[in-house]
């Protein structure tokens, strides 16, 4: 199975990149993570830099989720699959990769487009599979917005740093 999802950015990819490697989720707790559904904490990449091969590891509240990087395009596209969870529900996951990408558009804006498939495993895997993607489909919005947040963050931040070094620079 697979879900899909599209949002507009409205900065350009290097401020939107660094928070699929590297991530601080807010604190806020959408309907399904307030029924045991694993709520996405934070990321990192356990060797420290984005690379295939390496480890993403997301952190959630009720466990972690390795996975290991298949493509890693920087500022374009980055694709994974789930290799070892910590979650309550891991057993239920037979299969689950990721793949983002990111296209530029007019103004300084971004396309991220994400597209998760999955396939359920054990017992009962057709409602599991429905379980699945009610869970996957809640952690696409909720990790998008944090994603814009930190982007704009991060945005902000750079151009406060740009004009900062221009004044300082004026003022010899």
């Amino acid at each position: 199975m697979q879900i899909r999802s599209e949002w507009v950015f409205d900065c350009e990819a290097q401020h939107i990149w660094p928070n699929f490697l590297q991530s601080k989720m807010d604190a806020t707790r959408p309907i399904l993570f307030r029924f045991g559904i694993p709520k996405p904490m934070s990321c990192k990449v356990l060797e420290g830099e984005g690379k295939v091969g390496n480890t993403r590891q997301c952190t959630t509240d009720l466990g972690t989720i390795d996975q290991r990087i298949l493509t890693f395009e920087e500022n374009r596209k980055l694709r994974y699959r789930m290799i070892r969870s910590t979650v309550w529900c891991r057993d239920w996951v037979g299969h689950l990769e990721d793949e983002f990408s990111l296209t530029p558009l007019d103004g300084g804006r971004t396309r991220v487009e994400r597209q998760t498939e999955f396939k359920a495993a054990g017992w009962f895997s057709g409602l599991k599979q429905i379980a699945l993607w009610a869970a996957l489909r809640q952690a696409h919005v909720y990790a998008a917005r944090n994603w814009r947040r930190l982007a704009t963050e991060r945005m902000r931040m750079e151009a406060g740093n740009a004009m900062a070094a221009q004044a300082a620079g004026e003022g010899r």
